[in-house]
């Protein structure tokens, strides 16, 4: 009897069938975490990616300017509707999208832009025209009476496997807000007080 036990408490200390089948059950929710971490990575690029190619997009149309001044509506909202197709196959609903037109001061490089007109989609609302004390000139516009076009694009991301994952990480909300600022050179419009060409958001004017 006891050489019975013996042996089977060997066999037993000898089977090893079982373990991988117990570390695989361990590690398993690691590997998925990681997986779907990636996953979910991965997806948040791309769409904070046509966020860019959006703001992008915009800016360059907008900058081209219009065979008048200031641009007109319908041709604003044109460049302003071409979120559906960049945003694609993101949702293009909940997009924030503020075009401006900005101006370096004309005599003293003030590194704060001036709003000189400004639109927006039905999302956002348009910045109010002057010292625009919340932005810096950026660095290639950095010349006195420089003109360009500044378009501000916001999009909410929810996580398409669960807004749970984004509450793992401290101090953040079931979604996460995607932001691009893109400025542009003025390349259309005329010249008004500046000898730099500038265009004009609809309803708007020259910079003073």
């Amino acid at each position: 009897m006891l050489r019975t036990g013996l042996s089977c408490l060997r066999s037993f200390v000898r089977a090893r069938g079982g373990v991988s089948a117990i570390e695989f059950a361990l590690i398993l929710p690691v590997l998925l975490t990681i997986w779907a971490g990636l996953s979910e990575y991965a997806h948040a690029i791309d769409n904070w990616r046509k966020v860019v190619l959006l703001a992008r997009t915009v800016s360059d149309l907008t900058a081209q300017g219009d065979a008048q001044n200031p641009i007109d509506a319908s041709l604003m909202g044109d460049i302003l509707a071409t979120s559906t197709l960049v945003l694609k196959p993101f949702d293009a609903s909940r997009v924030k999208i503020v075009v401006s037109a900005m101006a370096v001061d004309l005599t003293n490089l003030n590194l704060v832009p001036r709003v000189c007109s400004s639109t927006a989609n039905a999302n956002a609302s348009a910045r109010a025209t002057g010292a625009a004390s919340d932005l810096t000139v950026p660095v290639g516009f950095r010349t006195t009476g420089v003109r360009y076009v500044l378009t501000e694009v916001s999009m909410p991301y929810t996580p398409m496997l669960g807004a749970s994952l984004v509450k793992l990480v401290k101090g953040a909300s079931t979604a996460i807000t995607l932001k691009s600022s893109i400025p542009w050179p003025a390349r259309g419009g005329q010249p008004a007080k500046s000898t730099y060409t500038e265009v004009w958001m609809p309803g708007g004017a020259a910079c003073p």
